[in-house]
């Protein structure tokens, strides 16, 4: 398997991935170091979707803007990923609307 050593942008919006998509994505920026943006808007993510990238952003150092809009995150998976920015150094843009 190979690993990412030049994507930086990442766009995925409108592909429908759910929780489980968010669950295999959450994990991979867990380990990736070259992504700096990901917009994921319009892709059917619940608050549980929201706690997978909330616990992936507890331990990037290299995504500074997140796009979540037109999700279904609600006000508990703000708060999950609320919880991961008071870790996070790097992100400076995140989007919920």
């Amino acid at each position: 398997m190979m690993a990412n050593i030049r994507l930086e942008n990442l766009n995925l919006t409108g592909n429908k991935i759910g929780d489980k998509g968010a669950q295999s994505l959450a994990m991979s920026l867990k380990v990736n170091n070259t992504l700096t943006s990901i917009s994921l808007d319009t892709n059917q993510i619940s608050t549980v979707g929201a706690k997978f990238f909330a616990d992936a952003l507890m331990v990037n150092t290299s995504l500074v803007t997140i796009n979540l809009s037109s999700n279904n995150i609600g006000d508990e998976g703000a708060r999950y990923l609320s919880l991961a920015l008071k870790v996070n150094t790097t992100l400076t843009s995140i989007f919920l609307n």
